[in-house]
């Protein structure tokens, strides 16, 4: 028989130390769960809040990165606004120094952006904009002559407006430049056509009355002679009373022939052959003077449409005044080239227009080239004057003349000239094609 199971000893009562730590520790895992809860009930909040101010970083990057695209979009619009202008601007500081150019300046100044950055407008343009620094307004007025690298002369009408910031600061200027030369050319040629009128009816009512008492003077010493011997002395006389007349009467007769020129009768013609023609005819004449007479027709096509007497007419009237203006003798060169022109203000010029659909027009340039003494620039304008002239004999209607043959056939001319260096007279005409 078994053994009853036996009672577990019975435990000892707590001490009071016991139960105090009982109670202590119970009351510190209470507080300790307290502040766990309250802890991560701020970390929830925490990451809450982070997650918040993430969204609004996020947002205020989209709105950021939105307003760059927009100023960049903003700022090649503009670029492409400026690029597009047809007259040049350049962008300065204060003190005058380039600091941006657009694509049409460049090309008006023959140079590049980096060619022309930071360098002082006064010196890119060759005049004083900016005669001094800090100046309030630029110096602008009437065009400016600026010679560019090739040599070509083009006349520059120029504005300035001084730049501010937003708070009304001083910054800089901004020029532009407008290329007027072919306008100014276009005025020239009114202003001389209008001259040209006036002079020329002036003139034809003059020439007519002096002709009549001419032909009673050449009548009367022609009767008188009728009575002398070739041996009197009298008769001497009246023969150069008679040669005078005559050279007044041939003077007359270009006057006439200016103020009532002879009608155009257009047909094609060859400009090469006339050329060739008109040389040979005038190199014995030239070499007379030590005048040593060059071609270089190079136009590709030549036909134009013309009154080849006149035409020929030009060429005469050209080459004697290029062998007067080398008394010393020298070189005469007449060459021709090929050129298109799709310049709107260029086309006016010849009384076209540039069309969407067809390619530029064609043209031949001539040039007539001395090595004289050139033309003083002051002088360049009135050449083509009637009765304008520098030499002690003659009417000053040759050229005249000229331009006014050049202007009947729809052509243009134009005058290149500095002392010492030579002349060169330039004549373009619309070709036609075979």
């Amino acid at each position: 028989m078994k053994p009853p199971p036996q009672s577990p000893p019975a435990a000892a009562p707590e001490s009071r130390e016991e139960l105090a730590l009982k109670s202590k520790t119970a009351s510190l895992e209470m507080e300790l769960a307290h502040k766990n809860y309250l802890l991560q009930q701020g970390f929830e909040k925490f990451i809450g809040a982070a997650e918040k101010l993430q969204q609004t970083i996020n947002r205020l990057n989209r709105e950021v990165d939105e307003k760059n695209r927009a100023l960049e979009e903003n700022k090649a619009y503009l670029s492409n606004i400026l690029e597009s202008l047809e007259i040049g601007v350049l962008v300065t500081d204060l003190e005058g120094h380039i600091t941006s150019v657009n694509r049409t300046g460049q090309a008006l100044l023959a140079a590049a952006s980096d060619a022309l950055t930071g360098r002082h407008v006064n010196e890119v343009l060759g005049e004083a904009l900016l005669p001094a620094a800090g100046a309030t307004a630029p110096r602008v007025g009437e065009p400016i002559a600026f010679q560019r690298s090739g040599g070509e002369v083009l006349q520059f009408q120029i504005s300035a407006t001084p730049m501010q910031g937003e708070q009304d600061e001083p910054l800089g200027y901004i020029f532009n430049v407008q290329d007027v030369t072919q306008l100014k050319k276009l005025e020239e040629q009114t202003e001389r056509q209008n001259r040209f009128t006036a002079m020329g009816e002036m003139a034809a009512n003059i020439a007519h009355e002096i002709r009549n008492p001419l032909g009673s003077i050449e009548l009367f010493a022609s009767l008188v002679k009728k009575g002398l011997n070739e041996e009197n002395e009298g008769t001497t006389l009246l023969n150069h009373i008679s040669s005078n007349v005559g050279s007044m009467n041939h003077i007359i007769s270009n006057l006439l022939a200016y103020t009532k020129p002879r009608p155009v009768s257009p047909q094609r013609v060859d400009l090469h052959a006339l050329l060739r023609e008109g040389v040979e005819m005038s190199r014995f004449m030239a070499k007379q003077h030590r005048v040593e007479m060059r071609t270089g027709l190079d136009a590709e096509h030549s036909l134009v449409m013309g009154d080849p007497e006149q035409l020929k007419q030009v060429l005469n009237n050209l080459v004697m005044n290029a062998v007067q203006a080398m008394p010393e003798g020298g070189e005469l060169t007449v060459t021709t080239r090929s050129l298109t022109i799709g310049d709107p203000r260029a086309l006016a010029r010849f009384g076209m227009e540039p069309s969407a659909e067809a390619a530029d027009p064609e043209f031949v340039e001539v040039a007539v080239r001395d090595t004289g003494c050139g033309i003083p620039k002051d002088i360049q304008r009135k050449i083509f004057d009637p009765f304008f002239t520098t030499k002690a004999r003659g009417t000053g209607l040759g050229l005249a003349i000229v331009h006014h043959i050049i202007e009947s056939h729809r052509a243009t001319i134009d005058i290149e000239s500095r002392p010492d260096e030579g002349t060169e007279i330039v004549m373009t005409y619309p070709v036609i094609k075979e």
